[in-house]
């Protein structure tokens, strides 16, 4: 956990809250790396949520994305 955290802030994170790359725009990390820290219970709904809207934010924005790799 922590080796990927999202955020705002390319300063202070790796990647935004949709688990997109701040430095490689077509890039998209999902897993327990976009956490911070560890919490107090098993994170595995969490980070299945997480991907599931990540996945859904690639599916509905293909096209821009595709542009800004190409």
């Amino acid at each position: 956990m922590g080796g990927t955290i999202m955020g705002t802030d390319a300063r202070n994170s790796v990647t935004d809250s949709f688990g997109r790359s701040h430095d490689v725009h077509n890039l998209f990390i999902a897993g327990s790396g976009l956490f911070p820290t560890s919490g107090a219970s098993n994170p595995t709904f969490t980070i299945a949520a997480l991907a599931d809207r990540s996945a859904r934010h690639i599916v509905e924005n293909w096209h821009a994305l595709a542009a800004v790799a190409a």
